[in-house]
């Protein structure tokens, strides 16, 4: 179960920071596909959102290393993963983006949101 869990967390952590790259390095391409018009704040914030998502995923990968050492990260990546969604969802039913911009990481926080749950080491953090 700790292997599953690991596993997670690097794939989770790994899209972060291949996100985060993407943020910082090619915007410009990311609001085309998007279909978002983006202006120069917009492309700086998403640069300083990029750097935040490879800091984040750095640590979550250090942590897969010895989740129970570190279960706060574990805590933080499901955290993380589940406020998206209702980032997501939320922004998506107000009508500020459409399903086809933020479907898939709606979709794929989701699932890992529920992976890292269902993986999470209950007993062996109660018994710490």
């Amino acid at each position: 179960m700790i292997r599953g869990l690991k596993i997670v967390m690097i794939i989770w952590a790994a899209v972060a920071i291949l996100m985060g790259l993407v943020y910082i390095f090619f915007p410009n391409q990311l609001n085309e596909i998007g279909g978002y018009e983006g202006s120069d704040l917009a492309t700086y914030v998403l640069a300083l959102l990029g750097i935040c998502y490879i800091a984040a995923g750095a640590f979550v990968i250090l942590a897969a290393l010895d989740p129970l050492k570190h279960i706060r990260w574990v805590q933080f990546a499901i955290a993380v993963a589940f406020l998206t969604v209702a980032v997501a969802g939320s922004s998506i039913g107000r009508g500020l983006v459409t399903f086809s911009q933020e479907g898939i990481p709606l979709i794929f926080n989701a699932v890992f949101a529920i992976a890292l749950l269902a993986l999470y080491p209950y007993q062996k953090v109660k018994g710490k």
